[in-house]
């Protein structure tokens, strides 16, 4: 009996553990070496578009780790876009005040490219763009917020959790929900089924 491939996850973000381990995927962690600020700064010299940079950051975490294994590597990356500027990750509270301030009352979009790569190369990509419509907020709501979720937003391009509280700062979401988490699953896991990693 053939033995299923092994999956490994190149990543460290929690919610994309959580969102393979709900599906019961099986798969192990390795988190890449990848500077993704020399990756951002040359994909701005050349000129990509932010899809093709966040594919760009997605290839490069699966393929750090597939050049060391014959296994399925998973690479992911969110870039958020608010009048057709990218953003980071805010780097403090005061920080993530200032994106919810700035982001309130209108739309924004998720980025999130899908990589993976196996014995070198890459074998497929994804890519999806969810819309978010953040409601107005007050600043006093927007205190409140940030006061009862905490530096965990911070790992939160958006400043915010949506599969937590953040879910209530927002008026609709379109598209899919994994994609807004920081993985696209359901196509994953059809690639998945098509490599004999996962029986269904």
């Amino acid at each position: 009996m053939t033995e299923n491939p092994r999956i490994i996850l190149a990543s460290g973000s929690a919610i994309r553990r959580q969102i393979l381990s709900s599906a019961d995927v099986p798969f192990e962690v390795m988190k890449p070496d990848v500077n993704e600020d020399i990756i951002k700064e040359e994909g701005r010299r050349e000129g990509l578009d932010l899809e093709a940079l966040a594919m760009r950051l997605a290839e490069a975490k699966c393929l750090e780790i597939a050049a060391k294994t014959d296994a399925i590597v998973i690479g992911s990356d969110q870039i958020m876009e608010f009048e057709g500027r990218a953003y980071d990750k805010p780097a403090d509270m005061k920080a993530a005040k200032a994106r919810l301030m700035e982001t309130q009352g209108g739309p924004h979009t998720l980025i999130n490219a899908v990589a993976v790569a196996r014995n070198g190369a890459i074998i497929w990509r994804n890519l999806d763009r969810p819309k978010l419509v953040m409601r107005a907020l007050t600043e006093t709501e927007i205190d409140a917020y940030l006061e009862a979720a905490g530096p965990d937003i911070l790992h939160s391009v958006g400043a915010y959790q949506i599969e937590k509280l953040g879910s209530r700062l927002f008026e609709r979401i379109e598209g899919d929900h994994f994609a807004v988490l920081g993985l696209s699953l359901y196509p994953l896991l059809d690639l998945l089924r098509h490599e004999g990693a996962i029986a269904f």
